[in-house]
């Protein structure tokens, strides 16, 4: 046999080889295509937006949820239902707010495995509800630990690895460090709002919108502070990868004060976690 000859069938390979790859970019490509129209804006199948928002007491999750539905008003158009289980909020128990967005809306509580978007302050609390999320719902979760006193003294278990369950379960996480977060935008006790900006771009709500609800809902005194925690938030949104990896603290805060894209995120980054107490 020839050179030439015997050089025919690793050609044939490589162009094979060639095919395949091809096809599989794009089927990768028709994969991000479909995750990018679910992360735009996921509804339920009645047209309705279903937001749950969870933390424990002292975290703003009233507050938060006020400020969602606030938006959706002064966007103009749309019925909000807002529905809340305060529990044992004053000594850190579990709080919980529902919101649901939509042209009309006529139940005030989201159905079982119908959250569109779980906004979780607290990481066990993210781990807790999100059998609650829809199919391709996505999870906005703080990596902010916050112990119970029985579990502090072991009388029972903490997940500290509640993120990495949530995603190994094949949940779509986006893990924020908000009290870092909020800490370098001006307030570690802003962290709710940094959040509530990670979740503004998967809603139709313009960023000018979201201010304005902001304005209306937290107290002058601390308006700046909220705003920037917001900008920084929405940044990391913006930034957000398919899998759901937390954006570096800083990288976010100065890409919002600049109003440059954040990198492609990495890893979580920022100091210690403390409970959060004014704003969302």
């Amino acid at each position: 046999m020839s050179a030439a000859g015997s050089g025919a069938p690793d050609r044939a390979a490589a162009a094979d080889r060639a095919r395949a790859g091809a096809a599989a970019a794009d089927r990768a490509r028709v994969g991000a295509e479909a995750a990018d129209r679910a992360r735009a804006g996921a509804a339920s199948a009645d047209g309705v937006t279903d937001v749950l928002v969870a933390g424990v007491g002292g975290q703003g999750v009233i507050v938060a949820a006020a400020i969602i539905a606030e938006a959706a008003l002064l966007h103009g158009g749309l019925e909000v239902k807002l529905s809340e289980t305060h529990g044992m909020a004053q000594r850190g128990g579990s709080v919980q707010s529902q919101v649901r967005i939509g042209r009309h809306v006529v139940a005030a509580a989201i159905s079982p495995g119908e959250v569109d978007y779980l906004l979780a302050f607290e990481s066990a609390e993210g781990l807790r509800l999100a059998p609650s999320l829809a199919d391709g719902g996505v999870a906005i979760v703080s990596t902010q630990q916050i112990v119970p006193p029985l579990a502090s003294m072991g009388e029972h278990g903490y997940p500290f690895d509640a993120i990495d369950r949530m995603v190994a379960a094949g949940r779509r996480v986006v893990a924020v460090d908000g009290a870092a977060v909020a800490a370098q935008a001006g307030s570690a006790k802003v962290a709710g709002v940094v959040l509530l900006g990670a979740l503004s771009v998967y809603l139709e709500f313009a960023a000018q919108t979201w201010e304005r609800a902001i304005a209306g809902t937290v107290g002058s005194a601390w308006l700046e502070v909220n705003l920037a925690a917001f900008a920084a938030g929405r940044a990391i949104g913006t930034a957000r990868d398919g899998a759901g990896a937390a954006v570096p603290a800083t990288g976010a805060v100065d890409a919002a004060r600049s109003g440059a894209r954040v990198p492609e995120p990495t890893e979580v980054a920022g100091g210690e976690s403390s409970k959060g107490g004014r704003g969302a």
